[in-house]
């Protein structure tokens, strides 16, 4: 059994190599985590590589590997931050979607503290300085728990 796998390994070729790529992206598209894209890329240029200069397995497995943590480092440090980064999506978070929005006060806000209507429903509310009368046009500039910071527009 270990004769078979070090066999096997002797004979990696190019199509070896890109089959293997084949299959690290088919895990990769299946897993999500772009670590796999890596490893890859890697059987991709070793497997390119092998095609063009004759180098034997040893150098094929060292160049496979020198690629693989070169990209690792580069893909986790540059490309991931880039690809995940960004704005956080307020698309499930109504508390975010709620900021810059302009609101209704309801009542009367006493000692700064209030209700305000956002679309059909009710929110309590308060503001840093002064107090909004019922109708009184506010814009919401934070949310805490159930509670909208709000400023007169």
């Amino acid at each position: 059994m270990d004769n078979s796998l070090i066999q096997l390994l002797n004979e990696m070729g190019a199509v070896h190599w890109l089959i293997l790529a084949f299959g690290l992206l088919v895990a990769e598209v299946l897993s999500g985590t772009s670590y796999l894209l890596w490893p890859a890329a890697s059987a991709l240029i070793v497997g390119l590589v092998s095609f063009i200069l004759p180098i034997g397995p040893e150098m094929q497995f060292l160049l496979f590997a020198i690629i693989t943590v070169v990209l690792l480092y580069v893909g986790h440090k540059y490309i991931r931050p880039k690809v995940h980064g960004g704005e956080p999506s307020d698309l499930n978070d109504r508390a975010r979607s709620m900021i810059g929005m302009r609101v209704k006060a309801v009542a009367d806000f006493d000692t700064g503290v209030g209700r305000v209507h956002v679309g059909d429903t009710q929110w309590r509310a308060r503001m840093e300085e002064g107090n909004a009368k019922s109708g009184d046009e506010l814009r919401v500039m934070s949310v805490k728990g159930t509670t909208l910071t709000v400023v007169p527009i």
